[in-house]
Formats: C-alpha cells, sequence, structure tokens
C-alpha cells in the first residue's frame, strides 16, 4: 500500500469518520460507495483533508445531519469549510470583539476571522462601518482564508484599568509619607533627603502604588 504523506489526515480520524458517516446513512452511504476499494477511499480522504483541523471535521459531520444523502469528498471539504461571506463575517467581528472587551471568548465560526480582525485592527473593526473599510478587510480575509491551518483562538481577558490619580489617593501618599517620617527627612539639614524614598522602593511590599510612584519620582525614576 502506498505511504500516506506526512501531512495527511490521521488514519484514525479517517476511519472514526467513515465509521459515523455509516451510522448517519446507514445504506445510503453503502451504495454511495459500492465497488471502491475501501483502503483507497481512506487514503483519498486522509490526503484530502489534510490540514483540516478536527474542529472543522466536527463542523462537516455536523452539517451531514441535514442531509438526506451522504456528500461526496469535494462536497464534504466544503461543509467542514463553508464558503465565507466577507460582510457577514466582518459583522460576526464586531460581535466577537466586543464580547472579548468582556472577558469573553466570543462566537466564531472560523479562525480566520478572528486573525482577520487582528490583522485588520481591532479599533478599526469596532469603530468603523463595514462600507470604510470594505477593501481592506476583504483583502485580510483573503489573505487568511488562504492559509491552511490557524492557532487556536485564546481565552479572552479583561484589562484592568490603570490606578486612576485621585485627591484621595494624594492624601492617602502624603498620609504614608508622614508615617516613614519622610517629612522630618526633607526638613533636616545634612542628612539624605531622599532617604524616605528610597526605604519604600527597598521594600515595596504592603505600599500603595501612589506611595510607590512618588517615591520614584523623588529619586528621578519616574513612575511605572
Amino acid at each position: 500500500m502506498q505511504q500516506l504523506p506526512d501531512l495527511a489526515l490521521p488514519i484514525q480520524w479517517v476511519e472514526r469518520l467513515i465509521s459515523r458517516m455509516q451510522a448517519l446513512y446507514g445504506a445510503k452511504f453503502a451504495a454511495q460507495w459500492e465497488g471502491v476499494d475501501l483502503i483507497a477511499l481512506k487514503q483519498a480522504w486522509a490526503e484530502e483533508l489534510a490540514g483540516y483541523s478536527g474542529e472543522e471535521i466536527a463542523r462537516g459531520l455536523s452539517a451531514c445531519r441535514e442531509r438526506p444523502f451522504p456528500p461526496t469528498l469535494p462536497e464534504f471539504m466544503v461543509l467542514c469549510r463553508p464558503p465565507v461571506n466577507p460582510e457577514i463575517a466582518f459583522h460576526e467581528a464586531v460581535q466577537g470583539l466586543s464580547a472579548r472587551k468582556k472577558g469573553e471568548r466570543g462566537n466564531w465560526s472560523h479562525p480566520a476571522i478572528y486573525y482577520t480582525a487582528l490583522d485588520v485592527g481591532q479599533h478599526d473593526v469596532l469603530n468603523c462601518t463595514y462600507g470604510a473599510i470594505k477593501a481592506r478587510w476583504e483583502k485580510c480575509l483573503r489573505a487568511q482564508l488562504a492559509k491552511t491551518e490557524w492557532a487556536d483562538i485564546p481565552d479572552a481577558h479583561v484589562a484592568l484599568p490603570a490606578p486612576a490619580k485621585t485627591e484621595q489617593s494624594n492624601r492617602e501618599a502624603q498620609a504614608a509619607m508622614d508615617r516613614l517620617g519622610a517629612r522630618g527627612v526633607l526638613n533636616r539639614s545634612g542628612r539624605d533627603h531622599k532617604a524616605w524614598a528610597r526605604k519604600i522602593l527597598a521594600n515595596e511590599k504592603g505600599k500603595s502604588p501612589a506611595v510607590v510612584a512618588m517615591a520614584r519620582r523623588a529619586l528621578g525614576e519616574g513612575a511605572v
């Protein structure tokens, strides 16, 4: 038997796929492939489905439930990777990115749509109309769809806002300096006027961000 190419779909996947279709279609499946060598059939499907992910294979099988007759190999490939309408994909990206801003993964019918949104730019996708970025969106989408594989879509995380500088935080920082004797140090001649800042930065644990930032500014390091 001819050896399968390195990039072919694992033969175990093909065997499970064929077994599932036999269960779905029964005699219809057997009739469609009557007279075809089973080993050659498995090899052809393994080679043609090279690069298809488990998620895509599952999508194709799910679509078979709505078909009264088993698909041919080319038909099944289309079921796994249905044509993507650029405008529908854009609106899917808008919804998906909006969900991700809330910490949700978002619903993505194809990973290429997610990575197209990143290529175009999340700000533009969320703030522009489809007509305004149509040409750029379609160009990036074509480039993504031309790929044979994509990285998994990562989980979303809500970005924590930077601590706001408020009058209260400034008062708290000043009070912390008082507790550390900072004012006294600043007013004593002949002493290290920045000793209080060095003391804070030597052990930042338990100190508020405002206090640490003030110490850094005193030492000329700037706020971080």
